[in-house]
């Protein structure tokens, strides 16, 4: 698989690749030749490389098991929760009787053992490229089987933007479950794919995606939402903060052609799912839209680190 040609991305989204590599007991991913996150594992558990990238599972003593695309942490077990309820619950809760939810990507079901808990969703549709990432977590992590075998779920292992392409006004909520945007998977940080997107969902849809680290990665976030205002006419970012990912804060979007994300919140709804959740709750839901500055500078595309970034870049190009 390749992605677009660097050269026709717009500008932050062509970053200094991050690298993992396991260096003995450590696994250590480094982000951008600048910062390293390093963790101690026990065991390998499992290691495959499939049609579309290395697939790994890790035993840590501190994180629990952790799993890893490319030797890049996808997540561990004991922070995973912040990722998937702020995805899922967030545009979830601001959508009145929400009944239809697709997926792409997601292959762990995170995603799904999330939408599952909101009493009016009669179906979860799950759009994956790699089903080997679904059938290795089905047997290393235990609330997978459950979420892929419940009756309202259907999982679909193919290209998500040849599915959406083929059902038109079908969903309610669209979940972007997708890696960082490096190769193949930088077509689902684009336009084209954010109006295939919009077209994809219902009046007053919604759809929800991962958009990395406005600290870390502020030129990318920025270039990110410049994409998504040309298909979506309600774009708001929030934040959550997720330790073992880049810098610890992390963001993600609600984009709607017609539906502002403080328009609707259904907070009794958000109150009884908080009751299972280990991270999301009401009032996490109202603050998370609360931008520091730094954060809300990088969705407007203005980067308050440039001379920082500048620098690096330069320093290690020429290294």
């Amino acid at each position: 698989m390749t992605g677009p040609d660097p050269k026709d991305l717009p500008d932050g989204l062509n970053p200094i690749p991050s690298r993992g590599f396991v260096d003995g007991e450590w696994v250590v991913e480094e982000d951008q030749g600048a910062t390293r996150l390093s963790i101690r594992i026990t065991e390998k558990l499992h290691e495959e490389t499939t049609p579309f990238q290395k697939l790994a599972v890790y035993d840590t003593p501190f994180f629990g098991k952790m799993l890893a695309l490319d030797d890049l942490v996808m997540f561990t077990e004991r922070d995973e929760f912040v990722y998937h309820e702020m995805l899922v619950h967030v545009p979830l809760c601001g959508i009145p009787e929400p009944k239809s939810v697709l997926i792409i990507g997601g292959g762990d079901a995170g995603c799904i053992r999330e939408a599952l808990k909101h009493p009016s969703v009669e179906r979860v549709v799950l759009c994956e490229i790699d089903e080997r990432v679904t059938r290795v977590c089905e047997e290393y992590f235990p609330w997978v089987a459950d979420a892929v075998r419940d009756p309202r779920v259907e999982l679909i292992f193919d290209d998500g933007v040849a599915f959406i392409e083929k059902h038109a006004s079908t969903f309610d909520l669209i979940i972007v479950d997708s890696t960082d945007p490096i190769g193949p998977a930088v077509g689902l940080f684009l336009r084209d794919f954010y109006r295939k997107a919009a077209r994809a969902l219902k009046p007053g849809g919604v759809m929800a995606a991962q958009t990395e680290s406005p600290h870390w990665g502020a030129p990318m976030v920025g270039a990110i939402y410049g994409e998504l205002r040309h298909a979506f006419a309600h774009v708001a970012p929030y934040l959550g903060f997720i330790p073992t990912y880049p810098s610890g804060t992390w963001s993600w979007c609600w984009a709607s052609a017609d539906r502002a994300h403080d328009a609707f919140f259904d907070a009794d709804r958000a109150a009884a799912i908080a009751a299972g959740c280990r991270y999301f709750n009401p009032e996490i839901h109202r603050a998370a839209f609360a931008l520091p500055n730094f954060a809300r500078a990088a969705a407007d595309g203005r980067n308050f680190f440039a001379r920082f970034d500048e620098r690096h870049r330069t320093l290690t190009e020429e290294s």
